[in-house]
């Protein structure tokens, strides 16, 4: 790792711990928020994890649905054992970059370029629903500013999308891309297979969803867990826009800016809740959905890692 990416990553953890700091402090004290994660109840956290993992199986079933669109195959196992190999980078990457490291990992399988395509594709999709869903909440909340704001990032999103499929030739002629005109071709792919594919692409949308529910279940369960008082309406609606915040590339794996959001989401929403408890659930979902599986994911990216050293020297 070079000293600049170093800097980068104390400098972002500082971020996040300051930023924690801040709101442990600020909606209530530190013997507040360990006096609501000692009252967490085992079963309900238990049941968060397992949302967690069926998160994990539906991505790695996304990813396969991907690949499968643009005519590859990638065993299931394969698949799921290079999603746990790359996730402990998640922790320090920002917006879950982690995962263009996927296609190095199975090059062997599928052309390095088309496999970077994919999953490009995938986040594309991802990000387009989570949007969606985002706006909806946010107008279902009565939330008009982050209903407008999200749904102009949801069209600008779009509109990229739309140059990428319909003006593939125009990207190509770019000065960074025009050199490599066949390398364009296999990243972009990725998208207008599932163009021309509908049926796929439904498949994969539906995916993503069921992801999105999931992780709401995720942190829905925590908040029963410590006994914060949200409705699992305002979870259902709310958090994904908490989520959106959490992208941005500010903290280790969104903690704090997703924290941040979604208690002020529930206070512009004017509900009443515990704030310790909501952040001890907040911060749980970084625990149980993010940090839980870098650590199981350690021994397949050491392995992973050892293996593309060994095929390189």
């Amino acid at each position: 790792m070079s000293r600049r990416a170093v800097f980068r990553l104390a400098l972002t953890a500082i971020l996040t711990a300051v930023l924690l700091a801040i709101l442990v402090r600020g909606f209530g004290s530190a013997a507040g928020f360990f006096a609501a994660a000692r009252r967490a109840r085992p079963a309900w956290v238990a049941a968060s994890f397992g949302a967690a993992v069926m998160c994990t199986l539906l991505t790695t079933v996304r990813w396969q649905l991907v690949v499968a669109a643009m005519g590859y195959r990638l065993p299931f196992r394969r698949a799921l054992e290079v999603v746990l190999a790359t996730w402990p980078l998640a922790v320090v990457t920002p917006s879950r970059a982690n995962d263009l490291l996927r296609p190095l990992a199975v090059r062997d399988l599928v052309p390095l370029a088309a496999g970077a395509g994919g999953v490009v594709a995938e986040k594309a999709i991802d990000l387009g629903l989570l949007l969606a869903v985002a706006a909806a909440g946010a107008a279902c909340n009565g939330l008009w500013t982050w209903t407008g704001l999200i749904t102009l990032v949801l069209l600008l999103e779009v509109l990229v999308v739309v140059v990428v499929v319909k003006r593939r030739q125009w990207l190509a002629r770019l000065p960074l891309l025009r050199r490599r005109p066949q390398t364009v071709d296999e990243l972009f792919e990725a998208m207008s297979a599932l163009g021309r594919a509908p049926a796929r692409l439904a498949s994969i949308a539906t995916t993503s969803l069921l992801i999105r529910l999931f992780t709401v279940i995720v942190t829905h369960t925590l908040l029963v867990a410590v006994g914060a008082d949200v409705p699992l309406v305002q979870t259902l609606t709310l958090w994904p826009a908490a989520m959106l915040v959490g992208v941005a590339p500010l903290t280790l794996g969104g903690m704090g800016t997703r924290d941040a959001a979604f208690l002020a989401l529930l206070a512009a929403r004017g509900t009443h809740v515990d704030a310790s408890s909501v952040l001890v659930a907040t911060v749980g979902y970084s625990v149980v959905a993010t940090w839980s599986f870098a650590l199981i994911g350690l021994p397949w990216m050491i392995r992973e890692t050892l293996t593309v050293r060994s095929s390189q020297s």
